[in-house]
């Protein structure tokens, strides 16, 4: 992968960040020029320095040269399909427990924003291998992993229909970036390692209730959590400080389970949290007590 603290090299992606915290996403060719509004910085000029320099552009204009973070790589690169979005994809990587070494499936691949980040999180001893059926995303996606990551040697892309095939065994942890993620959970639950954790992003509530239902009948996955993630940003300039007036608000519901092996002596429990509120507050007392 990509060392962040060498030099720009042709075909790198970069930032150019101007006076107004405005920030302007290209990818690096020797004799080209990134345009912005009729002003030109030349790509000469950033390759083979290293990031935090400030370029002045044709018209004397500071800009402020940068390596994108994954979050700007992620919302500025060529999509060929929607993206899950930085706030999703921490949450993702965090409650999945994505980490160094594990052996990941997504599907879809979408444009390769979901598996940047697993590359990144599994590092070079892991594993990611992605699922899709166009191949016009696989190529679109094929091309943001190598401009942000460089090689890599762990990622293997399968053009296959996961919802009728799924080739990988002793998977760690899945993640689903598809329209009914619940016909994949039976398909993949003898596939899951016992411990593995699967996840599924779904932008409908009526998506998450099937691949939940789907979760429960197979009666091998416990521990199901779903939740979504809410990002407003903050101005704080001088005595102005206030919220936003727009924020990134639902995206998506992010649901997670745990795969184990299923006991007949414990059975696995199903009923709704509400009908468990009198065993959750019995600990509590009242302040006046």
């Amino acid at each position: 992968m990509k060392d962040p603290k060498l030099p720009f090299q042709e075909g790198d992606p970069v930032i150019f960040l101007d006076r107004k915290q405005r920030v302007y996403y290209n990818v690096l060719q020797a004799g080209k020029k990134t345009d912005i509004r009729g002003d030109m910085l030349p790509h000469d000029a950033v390759i083979g320095r290293t990031e935090g320099f400030l370029l002045r552009s044709q018209r004397d204009i500071p800009f402020w040269v940068f390596r994108p973070t994954i979050n700007e790589h992620v919302v500025n690169m060529p999509r060929g399909a929607t993206v899950i979005y930085p706030k999703d994809l921490g949450v993702i990587l965090q409650y999945a427990d994505i980490y160094p070494g594990a052996k990941v499936v997504e599907a879809g691949h979408g444009s390769g924003a979901l598996a940047t980040a697993l590359l990144r999180a599994v590092g070079p001893a892991g594993q990611v291998i992605s699922y899709d059926v166009r191949q016009d995303f696989i190529n679109n996606a094929r091309k943001n992993l190598k401009n942000f990551l460089g090689e890599i040697p762990n990622h293997l892309v399968r053009e296959a229909n996961i919802y009728e095939q799924f080739e990988d065994d002793a998977v760690d942890r899945l993640i689903l970036d598809l329209p009914e993620p619940w016909r994949v959970a039976p398909l993949a639950a003898p596939h899951l390692r016992p411990g593995a954790v699967i996840c599924s992003y779904s932008p409908t509530v009526l998506q998450v209730k099937s691949f939940c239902e789907a979760l429960h009948q197979a009666r091998c996955f416990v521990d199901v959590l779903t939740l979504e993630t809410l990002l407003r940003r903050w101005n704080v300039e001088s005595m102005s400080v206030r919220p936003e007036l727009r924020m990134i608000g639902h995206t998506g519901f992010l649901t997670f389970a745990r795969k184990v092996e299923p006991a007949a002596e414990a059975p696995i429990e199903t009923e709704p949290a509400e009908n468990n509120l009198e065993e959750i507050s019995e600990p509590y007392e009242s302040a006046e007590s």
